[in-house]
């Protein structure tokens, strides 16, 4: 158990007070604490005596001192921080607000330390220990970030530095040298305050406006095709195989509702026979979250067309197929007249960043369309029950599911409205 005490080693009048740390036998440090008193007013106790007004405020500014030490000992030792001479006393100048910071103290040295114990990181909600490959490497890719801003600005960025004016700084940096765009920046900004929240919750010391250092989320034009326009593309004849396969995954893709990631893992072993009827059982790779997905008749078409097998992926490798998947998909729909001008993000080669504007639909098609139609094309109908759609889309809540769509709450009303214009029109006949 980690010890503090104060001793004096000189008998001038003006003498040092010196700060003891003990760790255990024979690993102790000693460093000067920047007060000082007469000996004459130092008791047995080694502590000033109580005997005048100025010598009771040292006292308090000492026991202030001990404490703050043995806080920073057990943060340290929470976070496998050495504890050596230098450390005690960049600790004791940190209390007294002396400049002398160590490495933990920086943003970026904070941020690979935060990274390295994610695996340590507890989901308050599910309480499951660590997070996935992908958080892993989001957060490494905003400390990277953050280590080439500070060199871009040749200043390297303090936890106390991440204020207003920094979260002004970082964002102009991210428009203009990175060219990121807007959602980008936003989610960049929540992660920085995250790993500085961190930092502050195992007691170092951060901005006073971290708690308005906020980040944002611009709302994403929803770009899906329609039942219609799937139609369409089922029907258009293709000279390209490749066009052919990418057809059928769109086809399986808008009626499974996945992720182009569990979409094309897709095999006949993922199919199941329950309670007489077939449903494709995958555990989601982004949630890991069991589905079980009725076939649809959709679904069922394409698989009897190919022998009762799924389509093939294009590669061995399945992210370049994800990859191909992409660029077929634009192909196909420009093929099949998917040609309506909507708005939506679309990347600018020349500008590296995606711009907002009104463009054909087959040039904003993408693999995640397939997820998003699903979704879109099966909500607010008598026979697909939200709660239904959200099992097999696996959101966590209906308020996450309806902005995935671009949906307000205020759509059951009109739900609603429907069924009850359509039963007193029973009624009627």
């Amino acid at each position: 158990m980690a010890t503090v005490k104060f001793l004096l080693q000189s008998k001038s009048d003006n003498a040092p007070i010196y700060l003891r740390l003990s760790l255990a036998r024979n690993n102790t440090f000693k460093r000067k604490t920047t007060l000082s008193i007469n000996p004459k007013n130092w008791s047995e106790k080694n502590y000033p005596k109580q005997t005048t007004a100025e010598n009771k405020n040292l006292a308090s500014e000492l026991r202030k001192l001990s404490d703050f030490i043995l806080d920073q000992v057990n943060v340290a030792n929470s976070l496998g921080v050495l504890i050596d001479g230098n450390w005690l006393n960049s600790k004791i100048d940190f209390h007294f607000n002396k400049i002398d910071i160590v490495s933990l103290d920086y943003l970026t040295e904070y941020g690979e330390h935060f990274i390295k114990n994610l695996k340590y990181k507890t989901n308050n909600k599910s309480e499951k220990v660590g997070v996935s490959l992908a958080t892993s490497k989001k957060y490494q890719t905003i400390v990277n970030k953050l280590i080439a801003y500070d060199e871009h600005r040749k200043v390297k960025t303090k936890l106390t530095d991440v204020d207003l004016k920094f979260r002004i700084g970082l964002m102009n940096y991210f428009k203009t040298v990175d060219r990121l765009s807007d959602n980008t920046i936003g989610r960049y900004l929540k992660f920085v305050k995250s790993i500085c929240l961190d930092a502050e919750k195992n007691g170092f010391k951060v901005s006073g406006q971290l708690k308005n250092f906020l980040g944002f989320s611009i709302e994403a034009p929803k770009v899906i095709l329609s039942l219609d326009e799937i139609e369409q593309i089922k029907q258009t004849n293709f000279e390209s195989e490749n066009h052919e396969i990418a057809r059928d995954w769109l086809v399986i893709g808008c009626f499974t509702g996945q992720r182009v990631s569990d979409l094309l893992r897709m095999n006949t072993s993922f199919i199941q026979r329950i309670q007489n009827f077939d449903f494709i059982v995958l555990t989601q790779q982004k949630t890991k979250k069991t589905v079980q997905i009725p076939i649809h008749f959709e679904v069922q078409e394409v698989l009897d067309k190919r022998g009762g097998e799924f389509p093939p992926i294009f590669t061995n490798n399945l992210f370049s197929s994800m990859a191909l998947f992409n660029r077929y998909l634009k192909q196909l729909c420009k093929l099949s007249g998917i040609d309506s001008v909507v708005k939506g993000n679309r990347f600018d080669e020349t500008l590296k960043r995606s711009i907002l504007g009104m463009y054909p639909k087959y040039e904003l098609v993408s693999s995640h369309i397939c997820r998003r139609s699903f979704a879109s094309n099966h909500y607010a109908t008598e026979l697909y029950p939200t709660p239904i759609l959200m099992n097999i889309t696996a959101h966590k809540t209906e308020q996450m599911f309806l902005t995935y769509i671009g949906k307000e709450p205020i759509d059951y009303s009109v739900k609603l409205a429907k069924i009850w214009q359509k039963l007193a029109k029973d009624l009627k006949s």
